[in-house]
């Protein structure tokens, strides 16, 4: 159903974005945010947030505890991108808003599942179970500064206002990002012990520098936005310093598994 969903607006959001492009005069709203949000919010955040319901759980090595909440989470995810597309696309500023409110739900009963699959892991979590699950609050996070932007300002400035930056960082660098490394992280090591045979080991956790480095991570990523945010200059250049280092340890890690990747690789035609 996610991925369904996702194709769907994939094909929308090309449209859509395909009349931007020829300069189609489009004189109801706001055409590119509708192009925006049926891209970003509908194909790409729904294919992540909808794989995560299978994948975290096997990242933690646990059923998802609330199999039945993961409907409400997909009626509410859909919901709020046709919301913010029709919102934008014909400049009807409380269905967009609603739209915003309708993520943030979506958001929320992803987040109840995680947190879930987190309390019932019975062994140490490995490093990417804690990078990704330490991704999933800033997707909520960010969710609520473009809907209170929303709010106060209009939708327009949930895309192009002054939070944007900081929307930018928390879906970016703290939500995607960490997603993605994170996932890296798992995929490449399962990769190479299914190559070998089933012979090699998955990474052993190592709990406190794997949480020194999930801690670090959810402290730069949330420092850089705030410094954005509230225009805290001095907090600026130290939480992007060490948002690089992490990104850079975490980058190193899965540059390694990728070259055992390609090291165990057989030649084909």
């Amino acid at each position: 159903a996610w991925y369904c969903a996702g194709a769907l607006f994939l094909g929308l959001g090309v449209t859509a974005g395909s009349l931007c492009a020829d300069g189609f005069a489009w004189s109801h709203g706001d055409l590119l945010g509708a192009h925006m949000s049926l891209n970003l919010a509908g194909w790409f955040g729904g294919a992540i947030v909808g794989t995560l319901h299978t994948f975290f759980p096997s990242l933690t090595q646990t059923r998802l505890r609330y199999p039945r909440l993961q409907g409400l989470t997909f009626a509410a995810w859909t919901a709020g991108v046709l919301a913010l597309a029709i919102g934008y696309a014909w400049g009807l500023d409380p269905l967009a808003i609603a739209g915003w409110l309708m993520l943030c739900l979506g958001a929320v009963g992803l987040l109840a599942n995680v947190a879930a699959c987190l309390r019932d892991a019975s062994g140490p979590l490995s490093l990417a179970a804690r990078v990704v699950g330490v991704a999933q609050p800033f997707l909520l996070a960010a969710l609520l500064v473009a809907t209170i932007s929303a709010v106060v300002g209009g939708p327009g400035q949930s895309l192009t206002g002054a939070s944007r930056a900081a929307v930018g960082t928390l879906l970016v660098a703290g939500w995607v990002g960490l997603t993605v490394l994170g996932s890296l992280l798992h995929l490449l090591a399962v990769v190479i012990r299914v190559r070998g045979g089933f012979a090699a080991a998955m990474p052993v956790a190592r709990p406190r520098l794997d949480s020194a480095v999930a801690a670090l991570a959810m402290v730069a990523i949330t420092a850089l936005a705030l410094a954005q945010a509230a225009g805290l200059d001095g907090l600026h250049d130290p939480a992007r310093l060490l948002l690089l280092a992490v990104y850079g340890f975490l980058g190193a890690r899965v540059a390694q598994l990728a070259g055992r990747v390609v090291a165990r690789a057989r030649p084909s035609i």
